[in-house]
């Protein structure tokens, strides 16, 4: 993210301190800290849903959820963010933030968490907007109300895709997971899930969307664990760090 951090940017602390001699790292450090990214940082047991583990496209739904909530759309319904951003791609979420506060009386960002009560002024809102038919309106609701949107990984690498190329300027997505081995313990589908996430993003964003994991265990004692299932992943993580 390359953070102002006391009056210096992250990179500076590296410069001025003579940290890095060689100039080859430096150079590469430079070279990230002027691409602009969005770096999302999270712990994934701490994102998950609490019955979130126990489903095989569980890696991708938290990576959705905070996608989600870096672009301050809705985590919690991917429905009503997929609304969020939709309004915001045609110019008309302030709009509609705006509409509904005057009718319902609070910020729509604290209102939308109890969706419940509220879809009547939700309603009303995007009539007066002139972005939904009542009818359609009402129909939407009753999706939302459901709250299950599940994107495929396939959709989830598009949407990436899209944002980063409505970015322009070489922009980057960067996913850092916290704990990654942990969450995954020994569920296979979720190693298969991280692994197709993982190779999707690749294809679709040829090399503009990073997923940096971290884990508590080295990963070659993991590996001795699970056998050979986990030695499936450590194709598609090429690049190796010790945090010792």
């Amino acid at each position: 993210d390359n953070r102002e951090v006391d009056g210096k940017r992250a990179i500076d602390y590296f410069l001025d301190d003579k940290k890095i001699t060689d100039p080859y790292v430096l150079a590469d450090m430079k070279l990230a800290a002027d691409t602009p990214a969005d770096v999302i940082l999270f712990n994934i047991d701490s994102k998950s849903e609490i019955q979130g583990k126990q489903r095989k496209d569980a890696i991708v739904s938290v990576l959705l959820r905070v996608f989600n909530g870096r672009q301050g759309f809705c985590e919690s319904n991917s429905v009503i963010a997929d609304l969020e951003r939709s309004l915001s791609e045609k110019g008309l979420y302030d709009k509609f933030k705006t509409e509904f506060e005057s009718i319902n009386g609070s910020p729509w960002v604290e209102a939308r968490n109890e969706f419940d009560f509220i879809q009547d002024d939700v309603v009303d809102a995007l009539i007066a907007i002139e972005f939904m038919s009542e009818e359609a309106a009402r129909n939407w609701c009753e999706k939302a109300m459901d709250g299950i949107d599940r994107k495929s990984i396939e959709d989830f690498a598009k949407l990436i895709k899209r944002y980063i190329d409505q970015q322009g300027e070489n922009h980057h997505v960067v996913f850092l997971i916290d704990e990654i081995g942990q969450y995954i313990g020994d569920s296979r589908d979720l190693m298969l899930n991280l692994q197709t996430v993982t190779e999707d993003l690749g294809t679709a964003c040829q090399g503009k969307a990073w997923i940096i994991v971290t884990s508590q265990q080295d990963i070659d004692s993991i590996t001795k664990v699970k056998g050979n299932d986990f030695s499936k992943i450590q194709g598609r993580f090429n690049t190796r760090l010790s945090l010792s």
